[in-house]
């Protein structure tokens, strides 16, 4: 068994023939499988987009050795053919298990269309070289970094004191002051988790006489 070949969306349970536990697990495993068949054939009922597999440690060593299978049985979500998230370690029942992936599956699409509110802030960055790091935080989750998406739009980038409207609409015109903000309304997108936009520019002073305007 290959990652690769994986659907994008799985839900595995490792084991061993051997393992008492995993014996045990295994009617319902097949349970919450059929379960899921049945939900994804029925019009009336949220499909969950996942596969349930099956893996056995000893005829997948090289597997279950990549994936650093500790303990069995091990239950895991899988995205993309890599973990998604920590290891199932509620109820083993068919309904809590099928609660787990129906929340699984209705936070990954919830992800999908969920846009960052804007943030507004002013910093003070030493010169030559200086720079600035933007990190998301929360106050009651813990952002796993490896698997989040860092796709982004810079609304608007400036340097030094903020200039009053009326300013503003009278330098607009001007070619140096509209070149003076050039990340302004540009869209960075990345195709693949924890990775970023490294954005580079060379602050030049200028100024503007703005009573002989």
């Amino acid at each position: 068994m290959k990652m690769g070949f994986m659907p994008s969306n799985w839900t595995s349970l490792v084991l061993v023939p051997w393992c008492i536990w995993c014996q045990r697990l295994e009617p319902t495993w097949e349970a919450v499988a059929e379960e899921v068949e049945r939900m994804n054939e029925e019009s009336d009922v949220e499909n969950i987009d996942v596969s349930i597999v099956k893996v056995d440690c000893v005829a997948n060593r090289n597997l279950c050795g990549a994936q650093r299978i500790q303990a069995f049985p091990t239950l895991r979500f899988f995205k993309d053919a890599q973990q998604y998230g920590i290891d199932y370690k509620l109820d083993r029942t068919v309904a809590a298990m099928i609660a787990f992936l129906t929340q699984k599956v209705s936070l990954e699409k919830t992800m999908e269309d969920w846009h960052p509110r804007r943030r507004q802030r002013m910093l003070e960055i030493k010169e030559h070289p200086g720079n600035f790091h933007i990190e998301a935080r929360s106050l009651n989750h813990n952002l796993n970094a490896a698997m989040t998406n860092l796709s982004h739009v810079v609304n608007h980038l400036s340097f030094g004191t903020p200039l009053a409207k009326d300013v503003v609409r009278k330098v607009s015109k001007y070619s140096q002051f509209q070149s003076g903000t050039p990340l302004d309304g540009g869209t960075f997108m990345t195709r693949d988790y924890h990775q970023a936009h490294h954005h580079y520019c060379n602050v030049v002073s200028t100024h503007f006489e703005v009573a002989a305007l």
